[in-house]
C-alpha cells in the first residue's frame, strides 16, 4: 500500500513539473494609418515585444500575458474646410507562444 502511494505521488509530481516550462510570447505589431484629405499620407509603424518567464503553465501564461493575435481598425477625422482630414488606422498583432 505504501509503495503504491509513493509511486502515485512520484508520478503526479513528475507530471506536474513537466507542465511548467520556460514560456516565451513573441508579438509583432504593424500599425498602418492612411490619412486622406489635408496632409494626405500613409504611415506604417512596427513594434515587437517579447516576454519570457520560467516555470509557467501554457494556458495560464497565454492568458496572463495576453499572448493573442488580433486585428482591428479605427477611424478619426478633424479639421474643417480646406484643412479637413480623415484617417483609417489598422492594427495587426501576431503573437506566437513558445
Amino acid at each position: 500500500m505504501k509503495q503504491t502511494l509513493i509511486l502515485a505521488i512520484l508520478a503526479l509530481s513528475i507530471v506536474s513539473a513537466s507542465c511548467r516550462k520556460t514560456r516565451t510570447c513573441e508579438c509583432k505589431t504593424t500599425e498602418t494609418e492612411v490619412i486622406s484629405g489635408f496632409g494626405e499620407r500613409t504611415e506604417i509603424r512596427t513594434y515587437s515585444d517579447k516576454i519570457t518567464k520560467d516555470k509557467q503553465r501554457k494556458k495560464a501564461f497565454k492568458y496572463s500575458q495576453n499572448c493573442f493575435s488580433e486585428k482591428y481598425s479605427y477611424t478619426d477625422e478633424g479639421g474643417g474646410g480646406t484643412t479637413a482630414w480623415s484617417s483609417v488606422t489598422t492594427v495587426e498583432t501576431n503573437c506566437e507562444l513558445k
